[in-house]
């Protein structure tokens, strides 16, 4: 008897082992999944990123896109403080369309310095304010990504301000432009719009002219220069 008793209890404690084993091996595989779902939430969040960022990078943009694009937050520039006014100097946002208020901290923005949308930017349309009346040497140059560049303000532009715009498509700096220096367009460009103020246009502005058009007012330099230079015109 003793030794039935003793071979039921030895069978309990191997049941007992067992099903702490199975429940050891539940807990287990459910910190796994739990680990697993997390790792592949991650990873699909990454990918996600990822494919956003692929996307932006190789997605074209519209002029209707900067026009209607929502002005930039204050808070994604660093600016010098002149006073009463101060200079973009730096960009930190993610946003490749940028749209500069005229004002921050209540101050007018009248410039933009230490080339933060030239060098390989990542910015592919920009909108700058009435209060920007220059756009300095080299500002958007050697960017690659840059397509559309809208103005109101701007009356003159620098030296090498759009060299090496590889991607550039459109340009309308406003009407109260009247000065180019020695600024020289890629042949990707497809429209400019020249103001009745500039009376001076170097000849090797545009290169790539069969598919360029300049337009302008009627009986303006921008229409003589158009003809003379066989670029197609359209009056505005």
């Amino acid at each position: 008897m003793k030794k039935i008793m003793a071979i039921i209890a030895s069978m309990a404690v191997m049941m007992s082992f067992a099903a702490c084993g199975d429940k050891n091996d539940t807990s287990i595989d459910t910190e796994n999944t739990a680990v697993s779902t997390a790792v592949d939430t991650a990873e699909g969040e990454e990918t996600n990123n990822d494919d956003g960022v692929s996307v932006t990078d190789s997605a074209e943009i519209t002029v209707d896109d900067v026009r209607n694009h929502a002005e930039t937050p204050a808070s994604d520039f660093e600016y010098v403080d002149h006073g009463d006014s101060v200079s973009i100097k730096a960009y930190n946002g993610s946003d490749p369309i940028v749209v500069i208020p005229e004002q921050i901290d209540g101050k007018d923005v009248i410039s933009i310095i230490d080339g933060p949308f030239n060098n390989d930017s990542f910015i592919k349309g920009i909108s700058l304010p009435a209060t920007i009346k220059e756009i300095g040497d080299s500002t958007f140059g050697l960017n690659d990504s840059l397509q559309v560049v809208l103005a109101s303000g701007v009356e003159t532009v620098g030296r090498a301000a759009f060299q090496h715009n590889d991607s550039l498509k459109y340009v309308d700096l406003g009407d109260n432009l009247k000065e180019f220096d020695d600024a020289y367009f890629s042949d990707t460009l497809e429209v400019i719009h020249i103001p009745e103020g500039v009376e001076n246009l170097d000849k090797v502005a545009f290169f790539g002219e069969d598919a360029l058009t300049i337009v302008g007012k009627a009986g303006s330099f921008a229409e003589t220069f158009a003809k003379e230079e066989g670029i197609n015109f359209e009056e505005e």
